[in-house]
């Protein structure tokens, strides 16, 4: 019986411990508002070049690993430069600070974290403007324009480049660039944005969701499925890069319509070669090549694989065809199946 009287204790406590930590963590002072400095950019501008997403809320590994959720960025509000990410580990009953040069990369789902790194022996900066998960976002009249959900950030840099905010419409996420951020109080952010501004802000999502919704946009459309087999898609910073091989020009426009309905895609980059291009390239590689000029032969091709026939007046020609065709950009496999043709004297 007294056993089960001190687990009960303990238990009890236990529990007790957990809520007053949690009730701690709604509670504790934020400080006060910080004002952030101007970028000197354009202040209508969408935000440009590379960069990493750090998503509030989600999860931090080490070597594949999950460390612990984030639960803020900090960030210095003369420079915007990212400082360091607070996660919270175990229960939710501890955080620690990570310095932002251990961040390998953050792909809007996951950061990636460094095996080790060296902490700051006081943790969070006073100093520091921080940013947390479903922090409001206000504009310019006080009205409330969403809640905060993703920081991105240059890693060349280091900066903080553009907030991701969760508001009104289809679609719902757009990126606000640091140029029109104000302030970052104890529970909001402040902006110089107006209600009408909203709807003009560059939608937003992640590159894995953008190809994920390309990949399966290519296998419900049937006169695209085969072409997943001959194409590549990459995503990077919302831009779409195809690359590989398609039957003709309507079909690369017929993947540039479904590309660009996927929402969040802001820029198609083409680098796909159709089969009537690579013929046309082989049949000119060879047309302008001396040693190869005097075959008369038929290109063809179909996903970078390239079929010659003909008739060549000799084995060095063949063999001049064979070097020409295979240095064309874009030819994956060749079949040269040039024949030597029979002096006239033998062919009668």
């Amino acid at each position: 019986m007294d056993l089960t009287f001190f687990a009960i204790v303990i238990m009890s406590a236990w529990v007790v411990g957990i809520a007053a930590a949690g009730l701690a963590m709604v509670l504790r002072p934020g400080g006060a508002a910080i004002q952030l400095a101007g970028t000197g950019g354009a202040k209508a501008g969408a935000p440009t070049g590379p960069r990493d997403e750090i998503l509030l809320g989600g999860d931090a590994e080490v070597l594949g690993n999950v460390r612990g959720r984030v639960e803020a960025v900090q960030l210095r509000p003369e420079s915007h430069e990212l400082q360091s990410i607070e996660l919270g580990t175990g229960l939710g009953l501890e955080t620690q600070f990570v310095p932002a040069s251990a961040i390998l990369s953050a792909d809007g789902r996951v950061v990636r974290l460094a095996e080790s790194w060296i902490a700051s022996p006081d943790g969070s900066d006073a100093k520091a403007a921080t940013l947390r998960r479903d922090m409001s976002v206000k504009g310019a009249e006080g009205k409330r324009l969403g809640r905060l959900r993703l920081v991105c950030f240059d890693p060349a840099s280091g900066r903080v480049t553009s907030l991701v905010i969760a508001g009104r419409g289809t679609p719902s996420l757009r990126l606000v660039p640091m140029a029109r951020v104000q302030e970052v109080g104890p529970g909001s952010v402040v902006t110089d944005l107006r209600s009408s501004d909203w709807m003009k802000l560059q939608p937003f999502a992640t590159d894995w969701e953008i190809r994920q919704a390309v990949m399966d946009q290519l296998a419900a459309d049937p006169t695209l499925r085969a072409a997943q087999r001959s194409i590549s898609v990459e995503v990077h910073d919302q831009v779409v890069t195809l690359a590989g091989y398609v039957a003709d020009d309507s079909q690369t426009e017929q993947l540039a319509r479904l590309i660009r309905s996927v929402p969040g895609v802001q820029q198609i980059d083409r680098r796909l070669i159709t089969d009537e291009e690579l013929a046309g390239a082989v049949t000119e590689a060879i047309r302008r090549d001396p040693a190869a000029a005097a075959a008369q032969v038929q290109v063809s091709a179909h996903d970078g694989t390239v079929d010659i026939t003909g008739e060549a007046p000799d084995r060095a020609t063949v063999r001049a065809i064979e070097r020409v065709a295979g240095q064309v950009p874009g030819v994956q496999v060749l079949h040269n199946v040039v024949a030597v043709r029979k002096p006239a004297g033998l062919a009668s």
